[in-house]
């Protein structure tokens, strides 16, 4: 009996502690998708996918990514599409990949 309550015990714990876990990520992907819109020193503006507006911090380490290459923040511009990859904290950007510049509507 014993044993069946200790082996129930630290299931139950590792249970609680995988859990745990799982809601301090909040399922989230650390991405952000979008174009963007304004362009400063230190952050940037994206106008996300679905038409929010997000701001994120540039670092002195963060990453420039064109076509599979790195590349300077000089190719960061106003109006490119771009996918972050996100710090834990959602706020600051650890790489971007620039993509094409974002089709104008008419």
């Amino acid at each position: 009996m014993r044993k069946t309550t200790l082996a129930f015990l630290l299931l139950l714990i590792a249970a609680t502690f995988a859990g745990t876990a799982a809601f301090a990520h909040g399922g989230k992907t650390h991405r952000l998708m979008g174009t963007v819109k304004t362009l400063h020193e230190d952050h940037l503006t994206v106008t996300t996918t679905d038409g929010k507006e997000a701001t994120v911090s540039l670092a002195a380490d963060t990453k420039y990514e064109r076509d599979g290459k790195a590349v300077d923040r000089s190719a960061l511009t106003a109006g490119t599409r771009v996918s972050i990859h996100l710090d834990e904290d959602d706020k600051t950007a650890l790489e971007v990949k620039i993509g094409a510049p974002a089709e104008h509507q008419h």
